[in-house]
């Protein structure tokens, strides 16, 4: 009998293609949506559609009350927890970005906990986590960072969306590593801490659905867009972090430890690499009147990260960064000539 997998943010990006991942591998899935409206559209996709009979739905409004999952647990025997809260611009920073962060993560693992069926939970963290968010303004370029830097102590009062972004995530974070210790709960925990995750994505129909996210700015040198800003070069292909996700039920990858994910390490890349792969891949798209006009840059931050311990307990390499920008690169050219 197939094993029945609770899965949270499988409307998403990085959440679609996971649960189609556990699909092939043979997973039951039941899937916590938001709004009963998102199970039609999960069931349309073109990846979907052949499992339809492996999906069930339950609607849980607010994922960050405690409670909020003890319903809707029975039988599972893992959790593949990608949900997390959008940060956005708002007048109250800790109500309505970091605490909301830390709940919906304590709210499934104190369910989780009242459900002896269940062995393992993975939950989606970020790489975000392993640094202070002022380390952008004096990035420590030799330092190669690990799985075993925590930002505990995120720095109050937060400044930006992306402060509190980046203390939500950290927050989170060590609200698991919390739970592990002082409740040693019936199962082991996972948590993945992806990079920036950038790639192709099946549900987009338009040019400005795939411009979405951390894509919007990796494509700009392409697109003709000058950043003042700087980002890390440390992309991550997202059907990696969408495999790492189901890859983790299994018992050969050890529990109660986390992952980095990423790319190219430990040096990174240059987002301005992106203008060489599209005139490698997609010459005769680019130029003055064409799809990818090019002339653009985006300044990159170098951020050394170590993922030695992620490939053992997983035993694959990651895409690297050239083979996921080819793909993001077609499926952009595809879908602003109406062919994807």
């Amino acid at each position: 009998m197939s094993e029945l997998v609770f899965i949270t943010g499988a409307a998403g990006y990085i959440g679609h293609k996971t649960l189609h991942f556990a699909l092939q591998e043979g997973y039951k899935a039941r899937c916590a949506i938001r709004k009963q409206e998102q199970a039609k559209k999960i069931l349309a996709r073109a990846s979907i559609a052949p499992f339809k009979d492996a999906i069930d739905f339950v609607v849980v409004p607010d994922m960050t009350k405690i409670g909020a999952f003890d319903e809707v647990l029975d039988g599972v025997t893992a959790i593949i927890h990608l949900a997390s809260p959008m940060a956005k611009e708002t007048d109250d920073y800790e109500r309505n970005i970091v605490r909301p962060g830390i709940e919906i993560n304590t709210s499934i693992l104190a369910s989780a906990a009242k459900t002896p069926s269940i062995r393992r939970v993975v939950i989606t963290s970020s790489a975000v986590t392993l640094v202070p968010f002022q380390w952008n303004l004096d990035p420590d370029s030799t330092k190669v960072y690990t799985e075993r830097d925590v930002n505990r102590d995120p720095i109050t009062p937060y400044t930006s969306v992306m402060d509190a972004y980046w203390a939500s995530k950290s927050l989170a974070r060590t609200a698991v590593l919390d739970f592990i210790s002082e409740e040693k709960p019936h199962f082991d925990v996972i948590s993945l801490l992806p990079s920036v995750v950038i790639g192709a994505d099946e549900r987009a129909t338009s040019t400005e659905e795939l411009l979405e996210g951390t894509r919007t700015l990796v494509m700009g040198p392409v697109l003709g867009v000058e950043s003042p800003f700087p980002m890390v070069g440390v992309p991550v292909d997202m059907e990696d972090v969408a495999r790492a996700h189901v890859d983790a039920l299994k018992p050969s990858v050890p529990g109660n430890a986390e992952y980095v994910l990423s790319s190219d390490t430990p040096e990174g890349i240059e987002w301005d690499q992106a203008l060489d792969l599209a005139k490698k891949y997609v010459a005769d798209d680019c130029g003055e009147g064409k799809a990818l006009p090019l002339g653009g840059s985006f300044p990159t931050t170098k951020w050394l990260l170590d993922v030695s311990a992620t490939e053992k307990a997983f035993g694959w390499k990651f895409t690297p960064y050239e083979v996921t920008m080819r793909g993001l690169l077609k499926q952009y050219v595809e879908l602003s000539q109406g062919k994807a």
